[in-house]
């Protein structure tokens, strides 16, 4: 059974083909000259879906982790905190087509919230690389950069994992510094002040394996990247993100002799360390555009009636399991965009989840049908429109929530 309930969570959202949804008619008048322009749209229906060596600055010598003493803040299993069920879904939202030709992967967005950047490769002579397109001027697009690499959520730094070290670039100017961790990935600082990364020896026996999460300080106009430190230690597991300029969320088992690991909040400033949530297994961890909230998967666990969708604040308090259950991504410090999980249903949705009340609200209609592919959609930076890739064509679809 818990192979089949997993396998299910991988299948979310795998393409398969759905009716093309109608486009909501777009102003294209006056469209910006374009360095790598798209042919316009055509006007026939869009085709049917289908497709370590470690190198370390310097190493602080540090004393391992001391192991938080809390117990993981999720209600009892017995009596879980349901939300409420969904209200009516809101009117008069739009569905718009922005890019055609089965065309695009990958989609994100710029601050400005009218930008996105996806990769393509829109002709046999064009290169490949990342390719941005304007709402206010949809089915034309433009090379931004042929550089594919691991981009911040803003499109402000590269990172490319290199064996000699990995590169940290500016978008802006195109300024390089290589900080010497092995080709590991880095997760820069909100202030871009400062990266960690997690560093796992390869020992064995496997479970056993002590991961350091490593932090150095970089400047791009000055000293380059600083030297590094070893900033805690914690059985098989990683730094998954920031809150905020001084605190990581972390995730590891935090003794060897059980199977369970846990998420945690740790302080740089302090050294403190809040729990979040314990589980064998959890999935989908993500932070609040605020840092004040975080929402995660726990799948397969021993208590059956933990698994599903939960958040809780990052002060450790106000766990709530949620009744929808599918791939979510935050729309701002307090609403959850949840698209649910629905085996073989006719169409995908979005749902907003308001974390402080608990209101739950379906925003897509039955009557404007479309299905994602592969899990790829993002919330804009102003959480008022979503972008995914259409499993019909293939293509980019805007969601704009009404005013």
């Amino acid at each position: 059974m818990r192979q089949l309930i997993f396998l299910l969570f991988i299948l979310l959202f795998a393409a398969c083909a759905a009716p093309a949804p109608a486009a909501t008619p777009t102003n294209t008048a006056n469209p910006p000259t374009l360095a790598q322009t798209r042919a316009p749209a055509q006007t026939t229906a869009p085709p049917p879906g289908n497709a370590q060596s470690q190198n370390i600055v310097a190493t602080a010598t540090l004393p391992p982790t001391q192991r938080p003493t809390a117990r993981p803040p999720l209600p009892p299993s017995d009596t879980p905190a349901p939300t409420p069920l969904p209200s009516p879904t809101r009117a008069s939202a739009q569905l718009i087509q922005l890019m055609d030709g089965a065309c695009c992967s990958s989609p994100g967005w710029f601050s400005d919230s009218e930008t996105i950047l996806f990769i393509d490769k829109p002709n046999a002579d064009a290169p490949t690389g990342m390719y941005a397109v304007n709402l206010n001027a949809p089915m034309q697009s433009k090379l931004w950069n042929e550089r594919i690499a691991f981009y911040t959520r803003e499109f402000d730094y590269a990172q490319i994992p290199e064996a000699a070290g990995t590169r940290l670039i500016r978008t802006t100017d195109g300024k390089e510094i290589r900080i010497k961790n092995g080709g590991r990935t880095v997760t820069f600082s909100p202030d871009r002040t400062r990266v960690v990364w997690t560093e796992t020896r390869e020992t064995f026996p496997i479970e056993n394996r002590v991961s350091s999460i490593m932090l150095a300080p970089i400047d791009f106009d000055g000293t380059g990247v600083g030297e590094a430190e070893r900033v805690l230690q914690i059985l098989r597991g990683g730094v998954s993100g920031w809150l905020d300029n001084h605190r990581l969320l972390v995730n590891g088992r935090l003794a060897r002799d059980t199977e369970d690991s846990t998420t945690f909040v740790y302080d740089l400033d302090t050294g403190k360390q809040t729990v979040m949530f314990t589980a064998e297994r959890s999935r989908l961890t993500t932070i609040s555009r605020g840092g004040t909230w975080l929402a995660f998967v726990i799948v397969n666990d021993k208590d059956a009636t933990r698994d599903g969708l939960w958040v809780i604040r990052t002060d450790g308090t106000n766990a709530k399991k949620l009744e929808l259950f599918g791939a979510a991504q935050w729309r701002n410090d307090t609403h959850l965009i949840i698209a649910p999980f629905a085996l073989n249903a006719p169409t995908h949705a979005f749902y907003d989840y308001d974390v402080e009340t608990g209101a739950t609200q379906r925003l897509t209609p039955a009557t404007q049908p479309f299905k994602i592919t592969s899990g790829d959609w993002a919330v804009s930076p102003d959480g008022q429109k979503i972008v995914f890739v259409n499993a019909a064509d293939n293509n980019l679809w805007l969601w704009k929530f009404s005013e």
